[in-house]
This record gives structure tokens, C-alpha cells and sequence, in this order.
């Protein structure tokens, strides 16, 4: 494909206030969904949850990435109110080696869970996840995972089980922009990733992620199309081992 959807992901803000600006924020800009890294307490959550719902609406996509902040019991409670809320998934609830928790989960509640984001293993240990029953949806990226090459992998063998495999945000937009190839090439990838705002990882490099109507275009070039800023990056240079 020549573009794939884009959805931006929170920083941990103070509370629902701040998430509902920055989530009508991000809806004004096109984007496609908007994830909230919530701070971590039970109740925080679930009115963070509640809040950005009411503000931007039934139909807009939003995700909810507690960044392994619950218990079994309170992930199974968050869960359930998610599922009210029409959130698309629910991430992380629990670490990922937590496999008799996020079984459960998964068994228990229609929202799907989705996990393997920091699993060691990459495709091998992605692969038990779907077999057993783990999670309803996997995750890898270029960064944490091994590369293009294990990327493909992952995504490939989720396809072969017909399991869904959304691409973690690599943090870093010289990064994206490596990790942009494989999203483009994978048909069961259904957004692009970024952390939102992206002043703080946008740098070192003079080409940059193409986001029109909320989605991010494929480059044109050769290779990777990167296009490094060589001047800001021996300016920021402290060693050279």
C-alpha cells in the first residue's frame, strides 16, 4: 500500500484534563486514533478513560496502553469498562511473561488484549503466544524486535493464524522511518504508530515522516529514502569511540 493510518500515543499526563485536550487536539489534526498512556492508578484511569470518550465522540478510534499498571482483578475491571467505551484494545495490561493472567483476560472479556510488545523470543515467542491463546493481538517494530527481518517474521506468521500485528512505536523518528517499509508491506497491520507530540523525538535527520489526512504516505526514493542531517549530528556528537 502507499499510506497507512496513522494514530499518535500519549506521554503520561496529569489526568483527564489533559487528555481530553490533547485527544481533541489530535483529532483536529486528522489523525486517525489517539492511545492513552494513562497514569497508572485504577480509578485515574478509568475516568481518563470515561472523559476522552465523552469529548471526541463515538465513532473516533482510541486505543488504552496502561503500560503493565494492573493486577489481574483490576485489568479484568478496566477491561469491561473499556469495553462500554468501545475502546479498540487494551494493551499491556499485564507483563507479557504473565501469560496465565493475560489468558484469562483474553477468555474473559470481548475487548481485544494486546501483548508481546517487550517478550524476548521475537517471532518464536510471538508464535507460542498465538498458539496458546495469549493475546488477540501481537506486537513488534524494528527497534525492540531484531530489525526488518524479524519484523516481517512476526507479521507473518500472526498472518498464518489470521491474528492481527500492529507495529510498536519505535520512539526515535529516524527510526519510523526505517520501520514505515514493513508497515506499508504488512496486510494485517491496520495503523502506523507515533508518541505524540513529536518535538522531543524528531531530530538528526532531514527527511521526516509524510502525514497527509492522517496518514502517513510511503517516501519516494531509493532504499530507505533516509536522508540524514549530518550537521546537527556532529553537533550533538560527545564521543567518538
Amino acid at each position: 500500500r502507499e499510506k497507512v493510518p496513522l494514530y499518535v500515543s500519549s506521554m503520561f499526563l496529569p489526568g483527564p484534563t489533559e487528555y481530553v485536550q490533547q485527544a481533541l487536539e489530535v483529532k483536529s489534526k486528522g489523525y486517525k486514533g489517539y492511545k492513552l498512556h494513562p497514569p497508572g492508578i485504577m480509578d485515574i484511569d478509568i475516568a481518563c478513560y470515561r472523559e476522552v470518550r465523552r469529548a471526541v465522540g463515538d465513532e473516533f478510534t482510541l486505543m488504552a496502553d496502561p503500560v503493565i499498571s494492573y493486577t489481574y482483578e483490576q485489568a479484568l475491571k478496566v477491561g469491561r469498562e473499556l469495553e462500554k467505551l468501545n475502546y479498540r484494545w487494551l494493551e499491556e495490561p499485564l507483563l507479557d511473561v504473565n501469560m496465565n493472567g493475560l489468558r484469562k483476560l483474553r477468555e474473559k472479556l470481548d475487548i481485544p488484549i494486546c501483548g508481546t510488545e517487550v517478550i524476548a523470543g521475537a517471532h518464536y515467542s510471538t508464535a507460542h503466544c498465538i498458539a496458546e491463546g495469549i493475546v488477540d493481538i501481537v506486537r513488534t517494530d524494528v527497534s525492540w524486535r531484531g530489525g526488518i527481518t524479524a519484523v516481517m517474521k512476526t507479521a507473518h506468521v500472526a498472518e498464518a493464524f489470521g491474528v492481527q500485528c500492529e507495529l510498536h512505536t519505535c520512539i526515535y523518528h529516524g527510526l519510523e522511518q526505517v520501520q514505515l517499509h514493513p508497515s506499508l508491506a504488512v496486510v494485517n497491520c491496520e495503523f502506523f504508530e507515533t508518541l505524540y507530540p513529536f518535538d522531543d523525538f524528531d531530530f538528526g535527520t532531514k527527511s521526516k515522516l509524510n502525514i497527509v489526512d492522517g496518514y502517513v504516505m510511503a517516501p519516494q526514493g531509493e532504499g530507505l529514502c533516509i536522508e540524514y542531517d549530518w550537521d546537527f549530528i556532529e553537533n550533538h556528537t560527545v564521543a567518538i569511540l
